[in-house]
Parts: structure tokens; sequence; C-alpha cells
């Protein structure tokens, strides 16, 4: 009956799409494409002085396409490369346990993602990977955590802040519980609503320093201590539960 309610759930999450970001460079890619052969054909087929300045911008554009879909190919690249990390990490694993990677649903008129979910007979795990060189530093209440790093060609020091991963995570819990409880039967979502969804995020990079943000309590730790971490948790009792996907901002 337990792995039934799982399948039940899985079915609602399955998609054979990529991820939206690499989406984006697919398409870059075609922009850049296009507006070449638009380019050439112009050039080669109408004789017209002003079709030099035509075939000009055009491959201005597609230059301009091409730095963005290399630049988002590289972001996603690392990226995947940190989700294999963890993907790995979570299929070696011994739990009785179902995991997925790359989910995607829809919730509230707008595509969502989750890197990895493993789903226990108690506990579903929602698993963020984020694959951040550099030393991280932040407060759970924090809106924003910072990264500080040094650049790969100067070799400068500089810091850029970025979205509070748990609450990133717990907003993607509160999609999840809201897709689940819209798609599937009272019978299903109410099994559905038994379950404790967890929040997790993973710093993942091997030169990252996250010594100043992990904290199992609320969920955040390196990629080394995940299974020892997934293996050790337990869900609070019934009675202090309160949906961690709900307490987003």
């Amino acid at each position: 009956c337990r792995w039934e309610r799982l399948n039940k759930m899985v079915a609602t999450l399955q998609a054979l799409r990529p991820p939206r970001a690499m989406r984006w460079v697919i398409r870059w890619r075609w922009i850049t494409g296009s507006l070449v052969v638009v380019a050439l054909a112009a050039f080669f087929f109408i004789h017209h002085w002003w079709i030099l300045v035509l075939t000009g911008g055009l491959l201005v554009g597609a230059f301009y396409a091409y730095r963005v879909a290399k630049h988002r190919g590289r972001i996603v690249g690392e990226g995947s490369e940190g989700e294999a990390l963890v993907a790995k990490v979570l299929d070696n694993m011994t739990m009785d346990a179902r995991v997925l990677h790359s989910i995607q649903f829809r919730s509230g008129d707008k595509p969502r993602e989750i890197d990895h979910l493993l789903i226990t007979h108690n506990t579903m795990f929602v698993i963020e990977t984020k694959y951040l060189r550099g030393r991280i530093v932040g407060d759970v209440q924090d809106r924003e955590w910072t990264l500080h790093k040094r650049a790969h060609k100067t070799r400068s020091r500089y810091k850029r802040g970025f979205y509070n991963p748990l609450k990133q995570v717990a907003t993607q819990i509160y999609h999840l519980r809201s897709h689940l409880e819209s798609n599937l039967s009272d019978r299903w979502a109410h099994e559905c609503s038994q379950i404790w969804i967890q929040g997790v995020v993973v710093f993942a990079h091997p030169q990252g320093d996250a010594s100043a943000v992990v904290n199992h309590e609320h969920g955040v730790v390196s990629i080394e201590n995940l299974p020892q971490y997934l293996a050790n948790y337990r869900p609070p009792s019934r009675a202090s539960r309160l949906s961690y996907g709900l307490r987003r901002e």
C-alpha cells in the first residue's frame, strides 16, 4: 500500500522535458543559428547596398545571442555538475526509499522544478543542490546569503548575494504539496498529507566552504554528510508538525 501511494504521487511529477534553464540555452542557440542563416541568405541572394547594413546588424545580433547562450550554458553546466554529484550519492544509498531527479510539475499556473526528491515511508525530502565555489555566509532568517570568492582571471576578491536557499526550498515544498493535493484523489491526497516534507540544501562544490551556514537542524548540509543526515533523520512528532513549506517568505 505504501509503494502504491508513492507511485501515485510520482506519476503526477515525472516529466521528460529538459530543465527550464536548459530550454533557455537551447532557445538562444536557435536564435544564434537563425540569425546567421538569415544574414548569409540575405548577403548572397539580395543584391542591394543596404543589405550590407542589414547583414551586419544580423551578425551583431547573432554574436550577442551566442554570448548569452554561452554564458547561460556555463551556468547550467556548473549546476548540472553539482546535481550529478548529489544524484550519485542518493542513488548509492541503501535506504528503503524512492529517488527522483530533476522533478518538474505545475503549480499556480507556473512550471516548478526540484533538483532531487527522496521519498521514504514517512518523509519526503525536497533536496536543492548548490554548486558554489567560495565561502558562503548567511543566517537562516536572512533574505540573501553572501558568496565570497576570487575571480578566475584577475584573482581579485569579490562577493555577490544569492537568494536564501532555505526560503527557496520552502517555496518549492509549498508548491509541491499544493500540486499533490490538487492532482490526487481525496484518498491519496489525504495519504500524502500524512507525509512530512523536509527541505534539504546541499552544498556540493569541492572548493566551496559552507561551514558558516551548515545547520542540520534546518536541513543545510555538505555533500559529504548528506547520507548520514538522511539516514539519521527523524520527522518531528505528529503533534508538533508545522509544514516547513508553509513558512515561506
